[in-house]
């Protein structure tokens, strides 16, 4: 394991930290010239809480992060990152060294790095050009969401207190928990590719509310959203695994109350994993990867020189007729069930970030969260089998235990060629497969080819 090593790996933050709408910029005296103030955060974690922490640290400031600067030597080794990120306390004491500067008069010969100039000038473009879909790079966004979020709670019995904490920070996505005289209530906007998410979880929160937070108000210019806070502790928390089991179950009762509506949610932002639009997807998909598997770049290791993609192309096609056969209804599902967007109270479990969230066949959710489970609970049959009993137990009333068994058993091999094809087709769109993540998806088929066996034998 890993874990620890990437608990201690940092990455450095150069911050372009303004006020006075953005006239001022606070710079660090480097010799003669001037450098960006730096701090530094744990790897792969949230950029934005963990920048605005280290800042009220190390710097004593109190920040709002606006959003990443993208340079041009970003993907050196070494070289740091840069986050612009604004003052809200604009007379705060700063850092011994440092000073307030106006922006207009510096060059490039007032810096030390020439990439420091740079990222301030990126900033400076984007703050003048702001993009109608991008609500959150203007400086003062965080005052209007502000307003927004206390005329939102209106109707409702709590004010805000004025504490938050920011999460995510970008031109387009938000995430910010805010304090009030209650529980607190979390700000959640997003922007592309994941702008389904929107559309999908009001109409979520609409047809199983038990199953999602509380929607308090939304904001379709900003695709945009207040929520109630999530009560309980997440599922990852947890050693126990009753809370496995009511998410398991909990995952079923929301399914069954979107079969009458699983024909709308496609226009709602789901993604498309109806049979019908699985088929047509699987021979491009093992054409492209057996063609992958020939390129030189790949270690040898990696290359499947054995597997039979024309066998493993027409096993998944009829398990995909197969399943059909069984006549399982469409239900919302959702790909991505990491047990840190899963709140359990009591019997009842809530379920967050709906931006994977699909139609079709409703068994490949819980394959999905099956290997959360088992990550999370040593092998262990007993306990599995109480875990699948949890989530089949609600299907029992719309499905007969033979269809149940033959679907489940499908659905193994059928849930990863979903999984691994909607990524595929992502990643493929925005032109971003680099050599890692071909590596994956053979390890993937692989993976897929040893279970058509399986699949074989159900279908027969």
């Amino acid at each position: 394991m890993t874990l620890g090593m990437e608990e201690t790996r940092l990455e450095h933050w150069r911050l372009l930290i303004v006020r006075r709408d953005g006239e001022e910029i606070l710079l660090k005296a480097d010799g003669a010239r001037l450098e960006l103030p730096q701090v530094s955060i744990p790897a792969n974690q949230r950029i934005a809480a963990n920048i605005n922490r280290a800042a009220e640290r190390e710097l004593g400031l109190h920040l709002i992060c606006l959003y990443e600067i993208r340079t041009a030597n970003q993907t050196l080794p070494g070289h740091p990152f840069y986050h612009a990120a604004a003052c809200l306390r604009p007379q705060e004491t700063v850092p011994a060294g440092a000073y307030w500067t106006l922006v207009r008069p510096l060059t490039t010969q007032s810096f030390s790095k020439e990439a420091d100039f740079a990222a301030m000038r990126a900033m400076q473009t984007g703050l003048d050009c702001p993009l109608t879909d991008e609500p959150f790079r203007k400086l003062n966004w965080l005052r209007e969401v502000t307003a927004w979020v206390n005329r939102a709670l209106q109707p409702y019995p709590v004010r805000l207190t004025g504490s938050f904490e920011q999460f995510n920070a970008s031109p387009a996505f938000s995430l910010i928990r805010f304090d009030t005289t209650g529980a607190p209530v979390w700000f959640k906007a997003i922007g592309a590719p994941n702008t389904r998410e929107f559309a999908l979880t009001l109409a979520l929160a609409r047809a199983c509310p038990a199953y999602l937070p509380k929607i308090l108000d939304a904001k379709a210019e900003w695709n945009a959203w207040l929520a109630e806070n999530a009560s309980g502790s997440s599922l990852s928390d947890t050693l126990g695994t009753a809370h496995w089991e009511n998410a398991a179950e909990s995952l079923a009762r929301l399914q069954t109350l979107t079969l009458s509506a699983a024909g709308e949610l496609p226009a709602k932002g789901a993604r498309d994993l109806r049979l019908r639009s699985l088929l047509p997807r699987v021979a491009p998909f093992f054409a492209s990867l057996r063609e992958m598997a020939q390129d030189a770049s790949l270690p040898e290791r990696e290359r499947p020189a054995c597997l039979d993609w024309r066998e493993l192309c027409t096993a998944v096609e009829d398990a995909l007729g197969c399943l059909g056969e069984l006549h399982i209804p469409n239900a919302a599902g959702h790909m991505d069930l990491n047990p840190q967007n899963i709140f359990c109270s009591g019997q009842r479990c809530v379920f967050l970030d709906w931006a994977e969230g699909f139609v079709g066949c409703p068994f490949f959710s819980f394959e999905y969260l099956l290997q959360h489970f088992r990550r999370a609970v040593r092998p262990n049959h007993p306990l599995e089998m109480s875990f699948r009993e949890a989530y089949f137990s609600a299907w029992r009333e719309f499905l007969e235990c033979r269809v149940l068994e033959r679907a489940c058993e499908l659905s193994r091999l059928l849930a990863l060629f979903a999984y691994a094809s909607t990524l595929w087709n992502a990643l493929e769109e925005r032109d971003s497969l680099v050599l890692p993540q071909r590596v994956y998806f053979l390890r993937l088929a692989r993976k897929m080819s040893r279970m058509t066996r399986k699949a074989r034998t159900v279908c027969a």
